[in-house]
């Protein structure tokens, strides 16, 4: 390219160019450069770092697809701030869209070009941030309107992954008594009386294994039970670990075919309305048996209350229905 150092005009059009050409840093009188109907989309950086370095040297560049895009907007900003394209009102460029127009039309708009560019960025970042939020919050009220479901079905994955064997309809207790330890002294006294009728009862202060968890002992123990007594008191309704004990009871019940086990003792005057929404979902399926708190009412005695008790513990999980006494 020495022999060239006096070049001032370089007719380079037709030549199907794709790339800026590069030029030996001994030319420095070129004058113009035609790159007209050549197959130039834009100029990258150093192309325009390039022609800044061949002094004022001006170019023709019409015929070329040049492209009017996000991705080009560096190009057209030089483009605006240049003066060195003579025919820069005869150059066109293709859109996003497909359409062609003169480029000197986006120049003249690229303000406005701008803008739509990082419109078009952000905007699929703001639905991806939107969408992941608003699926989060799903997910968030999913698990806690079902926490205690899942919590048991990821301890039954738990137990299942240590060879947890499952006992096959060979019960060790009657009945798990779940309570409020606000009520321990009542239910003391109410598992030693069923006790003494006959009946093997599960009392956590005495039964649960140490080194598990309490969840693990629950499900351990109502796999281990014909039937599980719920003590309802307003305690008891306030209880977390009650509101978990019942879903657990629930939610066996359903995958184990045993939507009988559950009896219902109601020892505070607590009205049906004002249970929790667990024990209403199955209201149809239990038998509830309300502690004689009225004097007033026939047969409403401590004997009648533990007789009724003990039907309930007799009978078979399948022939129990929805019986309130």
């Amino acid at each position: 390219m020495h022999p060239f150092d006096q070049l001032s005009y370089l007719n380079m059009s037709h030549n199907n160019l794709t790339v800026f050409p590069q030029f030996h840093s001994s030319i420095k009188i070129l004058n113009l450069i035609d790159l007209t109907f050549n197959s130039m989309t834009h100029f990258v950086d150093d192309d325009i770092d390039q022609i800044e370095k061949l002094g004022e040297v001006e170019l023709l560049l019409k015929g070329n697809p040049f492209q009017c895009s996000c991705k080009t907007i560096q190009f057209l900003k030089w483009l605006g701030k240049s003066e060195r394209v003579r025919d820069i009102l005869d150059v066109t460029c293709v859109t996003d869209t497909a359409s062609r127009t003169f480029i000197s039309e986006v120049i003249s708009n690229l303000k406005t070009f701008e803008i739509s560019c990082k419109t078009k960025f952000w905007m699929p970042f703001a639905v991806s941030i939107t969408s992941i939020i608003i699926l989060a919050m799903i997910l968030t009220v999913v698990f806690f309107q079902y926490k205690y479901a899942i919590e048991y079905f990821l301890l039954r994955f738990k137990m299942k992954m240590k060879n947890y064997n499952e006992l096959q309809q060979e019960y060790t207790y009657d009945a798990f008594i779940s309570y409020s330890h606000t009520d321990s002294v009542w239910v003391k006294q109410f598992h030693d009386k069923v006790n003494s009728m006959g009946f093997e009862l599960c009392l956590d202060a005495k039964d649960f294994i140490g080194g598990k968890s309490i969840a693990e002992n629950v499900t351990n123990t109502i796999d281990s039970s014909r039937k599980v007594i719920f003590i309802i008191t307003d305690d008891f309704l306030k209880s977390t670990w009650g509101s978990n004990e019942m879903e657990m009871t629930r939610v066996h019940a359903f995958q184990k075919g045993r939507e009988d086990i559950v009896i219902i003792v109601v020892k505070d005057k607590i009205k049906v309305s004002d249970m929790p929404e667990i024990l209403k979902s199955i209201w149809f399926k239990i038998i509830c048996i309300q502690w004689p708190n009225d004097d007033n009412l026939p047969y409403n005695t401590d004997e009648h209350f533990y007789e009724k008790l003990k039907i309930s513990l007799q009978q078979n999980e399948k022939s129990a229905g929805n019986v309130v006494i």
